[in-house]
């Protein structure tokens, strides 16, 4: 075939150098674990394809040939050099179509594993801050304004629990992906014996996709990991614009080594790990967006679009959602938090006045009415050029509510606000145990299954390849 040179510029070299770098070890994989069926069903010369296939393993593909399409017919020419019968033995029952939808699923596979690792290292290291900074107080904020007082550890247990929430849904993903295309063949399977059951279990997939069509054709896996990754990366971008604003007002400052200083200004300590760490997660929505576009309104069979086509974005999406969460993670590690600062913000301002209004209403039992005095108190304090914290007992009883001595002090007191907010899930030393112990349990729950997983990926590529050198899935 005599490409056309911008079909060569434009897809096939690109392609093949993608392939090369990034699939070969997956391609190696489900060739032999075809070759491996095919023995298993009686195919003949199917053990020369075993032997054939097992010697790739230490072919190193050359730079792209035009003369050869793309790597499988790479790596066919290079098996047919050794073993024609075997090469053509490994073409039986065997298209580009079943191949690459399951090396793409092999390739997903390992990188989700790597995600979730991840994730899960961020999450230790959210809850190692957590437990470290339980008792800081800082103001939480509601519509943009400063609203009550809580812990810096109760903020960090919020988006552990998000991100435990993103876990599941990884791990749901996980489970769904994890299935077989190969035997699909080109969509219909073939009039050859095939244990599609087998090769799925040689290369560690749940079974195998039980229709063929499907099979060759279903991108929604790849929409669905997009979907996962963007909930994820908007969880954690909005945890970064704190982290930033944070930084911005030096309540937080980030570790030698992850901030940047100016070339005109000596006292800048610009907050960049946590900068690239957002634009990162920006990117992971718009490499979604272009494999949900790959996928969108296309011919539901083999086709390039959500196939070959929709991989390098798929890969990028991967990189950059690993790099964000890595940054982030490096970001948290070891942060120095200005908790005289953090608890100024807490003592000065009107964040406690809730509490007031709690407080007298369980004394007269009617919220409304203690509402409408702690918002009258607070306007009386204001036009008085007073503040929130100078109110007194008499101010409260002026509004014609008697109160015993030292309500109000006690009330506007921001420790003590949090010391009261004992429901679960508030921020109290008593709930805020509960709240750790239960993520912790959650997080040891979740890499269990992740090992376990892993586990038996390891053991089946072990199997797989038990009569030669182990080859690293990368």
């Amino acid at each position: 075939m005599n490409w056309h040179p911008v079909y060569l510029k434009a897809v096939l070299g690109p392609d093949y150098a993608y392939a090369q770098t990034h699939l070969l070890p997956f391609f190696l994989a489900a060739l032999k674990a075809h070759s491996l069926g095919l023995l298993s069903v009686g195919t003949p010369h199917a053990q020369q394809a075993v032997t054939g296939v097992q010697a790739l393993r230490e072919f190193m593909p050359p730079a792209y040939d035009p003369g050869v399409e793309d790597l499988f017919f790479t790596l066919d020419r290079e098996l047919s050099r050794h073993s024609p019968v075997g090469a053509g033995a490994l073409r039986t029952a065997l298209s580009r179509n079943d191949l690459d939808m399951t090396v793409y699923r092999l390739s997903a596979r390992s990188h989700l594993m790597r995600a979730l690792d991840d994730l899960c290292l961020l999450r230790r290291t959210l809850l190692a801050l957590a437990t470290r900074e339980r008792a800081t107080l800082m103001v939480a904020h509601s519509h943009h304004q400063p609203a009550q007082p809580t812990t810096f550890g109760h903020y960090l247990l919020a988006v552990e629990s998000a991100l435990s929430r993103d876990t599941a849904r990884l791990h749901g993903a996980l489970e769904r992906l994890n299935f077989c295309p190969l035997g699909a063949v080109a969509m219909t399977g073939s009039s050859h014996p095939l244990d599609r059951a087998y090769t799925a279990e040689l290369l560690g997939f749940s079974g195998p996709i039980e229709n063929t069509f499907d099979a060759v054709s279903a991108g929604d896996w790849q929409t669905e990991l997009g979907g996962v990754l963007s909930t994820c990366a908007v969880n954690l971008s909005r945890a970064l614009y704190d982290l930033l604003n944070w930084a911005a007002q030096g309540l937080l400052t980030l570790a030698d080594g992850l901030v940047q200083g100016s070339s005109v200004m000596p006292q800048k300590r610009n907050p960049v790990a946590l900068e690239h760490a957002r634009t990162r997660f920006s990117k992971v929505l718009g490499y979604a967006q272009a494999l949900t576009f790959s996928n969108h309104n296309v011919p539901y069979g083999d086709i390039n679009d959500p196939g070959t086509d929709a991989q390098e974005p798929l890969w990028l999406m991967w990189q950059d959602f690993s790099q964000g969460v890595q940054l982030l993670n490096a970001s948290l590690e070891h942060p120095v938090i200005d908790r005289e600062h953090w608890r100024g913000t807490a003592e000065h301002g009107d964040t406690t006045l809730t509490e007031l209004a709690d407080t007298l209403a369980r004394q007269t039992g009617d919220f409304r009415q203690a509402h409408a005095v702690a918002q009258a108190l607070l306007k009386k304090l204001h036009e008085s050029g007073r503040t929130l914290q100078q109110a007194t007992d008499d101010d409260v009883r002026a509004l014609g509510v008697e109160v015993p001595g030292g309500t109000v002090a006690a009330a506007l007191n921001p420790d003590v606000f949090v010391q009261r907010r004992t429901t679960l899930g508030g921020p109290a030393p008593e709930p805020m145990r509960v709240q750790l112990e239960q993520a912790e349990l959650r997080l040891r729950e979740d890499m269990q299954q992740q090992a376990s997983w892993q586990a038996d990926f390891d053991a089946a590529h072990k199997r797989l390849w038990a009569d030669s050198p182990a080859l690293e899935l990368t």
